[in-house]
């Protein structure tokens, strides 16, 4: 068991049997918790699978994977929110309970909604195509009409490439196509593809 693990860690580390840096290095530190679950969904923590169920703990550095036809819903910290499509890799690479984080989308969608009128220190998302930096907001990030989409539902946050950036406010999208291109400018999404998106991490 990983909360098991970090405990006997820590125990050897305060019996000296286990260099200080060593226990720090280790231990789990619990980022959120699981709220929904539809479909088979798992986490993977330093080499370690288990099935994420309702009420299970996310962590510092855990890999969430859903599989096809899957949705996972992530509470991180009091109030930030992740919903995860199917087939989406995501990882927690850093979080600071409701001051903001650091998460590496690998593929697939995500959901991600933070209250505006929540303390809120910047979010990023490194994705294979650019960077997401968000405040206090709501957006979708993921495939969507054949390209990478990123839409703010509400909120301010800015898309950035090796060749260009964006900012997105209410009701305003970007497309991105490779790190090496420019995301296109801000537009309005049509109602369908804002609907697409929203259902397919819902």
């Amino acid at each position: 068991m990983l909360i098991a693990r970090r405990s006997v860690l820590i125990g050897l580390g305060l019996a000296g049997l286990v260099p200080a840096a060593a226990v720090a290095a280790l231990e789990i530190v619990e980022a959120g918790t699981v709220e929904t679950v539809t479909g088979e969904s798992i986490g993977k923590l330093r080499g370690e699978k288990r099935a994420l169920a309702v009420g299970a703990p996310v962590f510092i550095d855990d890999l969430l994977l859903t599989s096809a036809g899957a949705r996972l819903g992530v509470r991180l910290g009091e109030a930030t929110r992740i919903s995860l499509g199917e087939s989406t890799h995501l990882k927690i690479d850093k979080f600071l309970v409701d001051r903001g984080g650091e998460l590496v989308l690998e593929s697939g969608a995500i959901r991600f909604d933070r209250p505006s009128d929540k303390p809120s220190g910047q979010l990023s998302v490194t994705t294979p195509f650019g960077l997401i930096a968000a405040r206090g907001t709501k957006f979708f990030a993921g495939p969507s009409g054949g390209v990478f989409g990123v839409f703010v539902e509400h909120g301010l946050v800015t898309v950035r490439t090796k060749r260009g950036a964006v900012t997105l406010t209410d009701g305003l999208g970007t497309n991105m196509t490779s790190a090496k291109a420019a995301p296109s400018p801000a537009a309005p999404w049509p109602d369908e593809r804002i609907a697409l998106a929203i259902a397919s991490v819902s």
